[in-house]
C-alpha cells in the first residue's frame, strides 16, 4: 500500500556502490506528537528512496528545508518496518487536513 505523507524535508543524498547498488535517502523533520508524553520538540528521520528521486528534489533544493508531499510505501527489511519514498512533490493547493507526517492511505 502506498501512503502520502507531508513532511519537512531537510535534505537528500544518493549513492552508487561499486557492485551496482544504487539508492538515496531523504532526511525529514517533524514536530513530535504533542499527545506523546515521551517526546518533545522535533523528530528527525531518514527514509530510503530510489537513486533517481534526487532529480525530483533538485527543483526544491533552493527552498530546503521545505514541506513536501511524499508517496511512500512501508517495507519489511531485516525484521523491521521501514518507509521507502517513491515520489516527492510540492504539497497540493488544497493541502492536508491533518498534521504533518500523518498518512493518507492510497491503494497501490
Amino acid at each position: 500500500m502506498i501512503n502520502t505523507i507531508q513532511a519537512r524535508v531537510l535534505g537528500a543524498m544518493r549513492y552508487e556502490i561499486d557492485n551496482g547498488t544504487k539508492g538515496a535517502k531523504l532526511t525529514l523533520m517533524n514536530e513530535a506528537d504533542p499527545n506523546n508524553e515521551n517526546r518533545v520538540g522535533f523528530e528527525v528521520m531518514t527514509i530510503s528512496a530510489p537513486y533517481e528521486i534526487l532529480d525530483q528534489l533538485r527543483a526544491h533544493a533552493p527552498h530546503m528545508p521545505c514541506n513536501l508531499e511524499i508517496d511512500a510505501e512501508m517495507r519489511t527489511t531485516g525484521g523491521k518496518m521501514t518507509m521507502h519514498a517513491l515520489a516527492v512533490r510540492k504539497p497540493s493547493a488544497t493541502g492536508h487536513s491533518g498534521s504533518p507526517a500523518k498518512a493518507d492511505a492510497k491503494t497501490a
